[in-house]
């Protein structure tokens, strides 16, 4: 016991958290004025804006973010927003007209008659966590970080336990660091692997990944925004993974992964690579890559091509209507499209792409 009266003498000397004074503030305002201390963010962000000719806000410092909407006669003004905010464009507003509106980190795009211009997406109590925090306690408005813990009044860090010792008649709570700063504390005297966290305080579960990631190799995985495309490699939703020249990678954007034609070559080979292949060279038929200098037919249709060309493939410059859609010609000999798309032979001869007598 005079351990913990220790623990607990050292933890009332340390500096009070400017956020829990805030709220042991607030614990004492609001059993007066109930609704008074409502985040002010939710109320100053009501309005949309104003209606300006000048389209060009100054935000520097710690106000980088811009909010800026056109419209006629002008620009509506949103304002200027700490970093992670967010620039919500409004088609109506509680003014019923249009605006713009700067919402605050935590906060989504609302909008509509009625309706707040800027809606919480994680409500705590009186509170609205950020991005990236949870509601640890909504009845002290409490948000901590993810992996963190709740603990009274305050956030507890990973390496640290919430202490409760009575005083009296009553009891107090206080973070007490338990392991180094790199290891998450996971109850019954166990200290988790550098970089792990605590998936199950009471039975010391300690995992690599949290609930929303992926294990990938020794890295996490989001799985909101990013799947595992190999050992240690996350790649962004949207995006392809593929095995390039022996080695996985993720395929830039608006590219898909198929092997490719070789030039010459009329279809896939044994010798065709598999590449990060751009969206006009691919061709959705077959799931197939065309040679560089050609675009992808996608035709209903199986085209009749030139000589040296695949069915699904053509040169731009090649491509003319047809039956099926589209068809790859060539404008040299075709007596249907000699010299150009449409012009026809009389003599059913094109050479050279002039017709001949």
């Amino acid at each position: 016991m005079s351990g913990l009266l220790d623990d607990l003498a050292r933890a009332m000397t340390r500096p009070l958290p400017r956020r829990r004074a805030l709220r042991l503030l607030g614990g004492v305002l609001v059993t007066a004025t109930p609704g008074a201390l409502r985040p002010p963010t939710a109320r100053a962000h009501q309005a949309a804006g104003r209606l300006e000719t000048a389209c060009n806000p100054n935000c520097r410092g710690s106000y980088p973010v811009k909010c800026v909407c056109p419209a006629k006669g002008g620009c509506y003004i949103g304002g200027c927003g700490e970093p992670g905010s967010i620039c919500c464009c409004l088609a109506e507003s509680n003014a019923g007209t249009p605006g713009a509106v700067i919402c605050p980190p935590g906060y989504a795009c609302g909008g509509g008659t009625g309706k707040p211009n800027c809606k919480c997406k994680t409500p705590c109590g009186l509170e609205c966590c950020r991005t990236g925090e949870t509601c640890a306690n909504p009845r002290e408005n409490l948000c901590c970080k993810r992996d963190e813990r709740g603990c009274g009044l305050e956030c507890c860090k990973p390496n640290e336990e919430c202490m409760r010792v009575r005083v009296g008649t009553s009891s107090q709570t206080f973070c007490d660091k338990r392991c180094p700063s790199n290891q998450a504390w996971c109850g019954r005297k166990k200290c988790c692997p550098p970089k792990w966290r605590c998936a199950n305080e009471s039975t010391g579960l300690c995992k690599r990944c949290g609930r929303t990631e992926e294990e990938c190799g020794t890295k996490c995985c989001d799985k909101r925004t990013s799947r595992c495309c190999g050992p240690n490699l996350c790649c962004q939703k949207g995006r392809a993974c593929c095995t390039v020249d022996g080695e996985r990678i993720c395929c830039p954007p608006n590219t898909k992964c198929a092997r490719m034609i070789l030039r010459g070559a009329i279809g896939i080979t044994k010798a065709s690579p598999r590449v990060c292949c751009p969206v006009a060279r691919f061709s959705t038929a077959e799931e197939i890559c065309c040679p560089p200098g050609q675009v992808a037919l996608n035709t209903p249709g199986l085209a009749i091509p030139p000589t040296g060309i695949s069915p699904f493939c053509c040169p731009p410059g090649q491509i003319c209507p047809s039956s099926a859609g589209k068809a790859c010609v060539d404008l040299r000999s075709d007596p249907r499209n000699c010299g150009s798309c449409g012009n026809a032979c009389p003599s059913g001869i094109c050479s050279g792409g002039v017709c001949t007598p």
